[in-house]
């Protein structure tokens, strides 16, 4: 059998999938349910671009075609639920979060029996997917507020790639929704764009998705409550100076910024004082949020570092990891907003 360049793209998106996928599945760390909901997205791809290969030969066009549709019921609670996976520190699935495949099930159900549901509700498909996308994209920049108020260190935290892949993925089914009614977009004759796109963003969120550091298990609902907005009565909002001169000689001295692995409820646990309030604090009377202020504080001290070295073969990546940070790329583009200048031009200016 001979295979022209469309299914060729149809092969290697199903092999990917389904080899991706027993990766993730065999795979060990903590983020175990985090790669069955990736290996679940995967397979169901994989599966729908072997079907799609088959069709015409290994199975009759018009007796799948009626069916294709539950496919695309199952990938926006999918690509939800992951989202939800890598955010939340105590995710589960639980029954409540099963309740997101009932559309799939019933599809899939109605297929079984030979009873047709696409013809009806197929269209319902491409809403489900982009409001999944849409709710998964809104909780990554919440959680990215949270993140910034309760870490010190967002480097690989912060989602972003995820938020893309999300964005991109949507696309692709409009994309794919304009050549169901319109006309095909091929990148060269034969090779369709959305075949393409998918490709692009099976690597991607694989890649993405090992890669996503072990280390940093997500938020917990208690993190999203100190970033939440209270009312406070006067004598809440009227913090002594005394407090805040408190805080400031405990970071000075102490230097507690030099974790990187420093939280505000760690912090807030060293000062004795509440995290929602010293969360309060920073924000009201110091206008940062906690990392900026963390970092504030690593800045200053690698300036100082750099101008006056305990050792004079000290390295710039010495004095980074030393005072807090643990990506280069981090400090660099921190360092460089708050002093105009790179650290290794702020060394030798200082020489």
């Amino acid at each position: 059998m001979t295979l022209n360049t469309h299914e060729i793209s149809f092969l290697f998106i199903s092999f990917q999938s389904l080899m991706f996928a027993l990766i993730l599945l065999t795979g060990k760390g903590p983020k175990k349910q985090s790669n069955f909901l990736l290996a679940a997205l995967l397979i169901v791809l994989g599966t729908q671009m072997a079907v799609l290969l088959g069709e015409g030969s290994w199975f009759a066009t018009d007796k799948i075609q009626p069916y294709l549709c539950l496919f695309g019921f199952a990938y926006g609670p999918l690509l939800y639920l992951y989202t939800q996976s890598l955010i939340y520190k105590k995710f589960s699935l639980d029954k409540k979060k099963w309740t997101h495949a009932i559309p799939f099930f019933i599809m899939l159900i109605s297929a079984l029996i030979g009873y047709a549901l696409c013809s009806r509700f197929g269209s319902l498909l491409y809403i489900s997917l982009i409001a999944y996308s849409a709710v998964a994209i809104r909780d990554i920049v919440r959680y990215r507020v949270v993140v910034k108020q309760t870490q010190s260190s967002i480097f690989q935290m912060n989602l972003s790639w995820l938020q893309w892949m999300l964005i991109a993925f949507t696309c692709t089914f409009l994309i794919d929704i304009y050549q169901h009614f319109y006309a095909e977009i091929n990148i060269i004759p034969g090779l369709s764009l959305v075949n393409v796109s998918l490709l692009i963003l099976i690597n991607g969120m694989f890649y993405k998705g090992l890669k996503q550091p072990m280390i940093f298990q997500g938020i917990s609902l208690a993190d999203e409550t100190l970033v939440s907005p209270i009312s406070m009565t006067k004598e809440e909002a009227d913090i002594p100076d005394e407090e805040l001169i408190r805080i400031k000689n405990y970071m000075a001295s102490l230097e507690p910024f030099k974790d990187a692995a420093l939280t505000l409820n760690e912090l807030a646990s060293q000062l004795e004082m509440p995290a929602r309030k010293l969360s309060g604090l920073i924000n009201r009377h110091f206008g940062q949020n906690f990392i900026d202020f963390v970092n504030t504080y690593r800045i200053e001290l690698a300036k100082s570092r750099l101008k006056n070295p305990v050792d004079p073969k000290e390295t710039i990546l010495e004095v980074m990891y030393e005072v807090g940070f643990n990506s280069k790329s981090s400090f660099n583009t921190l360092f460089k907003q708050k002093t105009g200048s790179t650290p290794s031009d702020f060394k030798k200016q200082s020489i």
